[in-house]
């Protein structure tokens, strides 16, 4: 019968080859049979960190601290999870625990700078992760853009829960934003995911529609591409992007010989 010990060092050669669902596995084992071992939490919190599932990762970090509250590495562990979970100040406070159990480990010290740093650097509000998404756009910086704007939607949902208040508008504005990112990216299905959201949200936002209209004509769906731009007029009348997309899906139409849809004789609301 294999020993807890078997079961470990197996679990070791998996998350070595990066197999980190057979690693958990393992260390299920080992742990079933050892359950007082925090070494073994902390290899189990390390492959589902790895995974990326950082709940699991600061459930074990926590098992391994109570067993043994110097144990260092869980403090580690449990600061990196909290990190990946934005809980910025929970995470200095594990750090710390760590650098108190053990005061010249580099890896804690480090962990800990960096959870400070990501603190002092974190939005206020999800206005201002809005703001610095805004800004990475317009140089460029597309990736950063998407990120903010992922933290506003984030910090908006919990003012939501936490006030109560509607931010539909504001929730389809920010996932219109990031929609054009996407679409800068030729991230076409996300494009359409974010716009479609948005649309539920607020269904005249006309940047959505454009957005939505754009990432389908891209894909070549010319019907659901001048549904949303003859939308977009019906809201904008003027709107030189809407008129000049559908004029580009009907020349496009017939150069290629394609009958009418009779879908498109009709207005399609979003």
């Amino acid at each position: 019968m294999a020993s807890a010990k078997d079961h470990k060092e197996r679990g070791n050669a998996f998350y070595t080859r990066e197999e980190f669902a057979a690693a958990i596995k393992c260390y299920d084992a080992a742990i079933a049979l050892e359950p007082a071992s925090p070494a073994l939490f902390t290899n189990r919190s390390a492959a589902h960190f790895a995974s990326g599932d950082y709940e699991r990762s600061l459930a074990d970090a926590n098992a391994a601290t109570a067993l043994d509250i110097k144990w260092t590495k869980g403090h580690y562990r449990a600061g990196a999870a909290l990190v990946e979970l934005e809980r910025y100040d929970d995470a200095i406070a594990a750090y710390s625990r760590g650098r108190d159990a053990d005061p010249s480990n580099a890896r804690v010290k480090v962990g800990l700078e960096t959870a400070e740093r990501l603190k002092r650097e974190a939005p206020a509000d999800w206005r201002d992760a809005k703001s610095r998404g805004n800004d990475a756009y317009r140089a460029g910086a597309y990736e950063d853009a998407i990120r903010w704007y992922g933290k506003g939607l984030k910090l908006l949902a919990a003012e939501t829960v936490e006030s109560g208040a509607d931010h539909d508008e504001a929730r389809a504005t920010l996932l219109t934003n990031r929609a054009e990112c996407n679409r800068q990216l030729c991230e076409i299905k996300a494009v359409i995911i974010d716009c479609d959201e948005a649309l539920r949200l607020s269904p005249k936002n006309v940047k959505a529609l454009l957005r939505r209209g754009l990432a389908f004509e891209y894909m070549e769906k010319n019907d659901l591409a001048a549904a949303d731009f003859k939308n977009a007029l019906l809201l904008d009348a003027k709107n030189a992007v809407a008129s000049e997309g559908l004029r580009r899906v009907a020349a496009f139409k017939d150069v290629m010989g394609l009958p009418e849809d009779a879908e498109e004789k009709k207005s399609v609301t979003a």
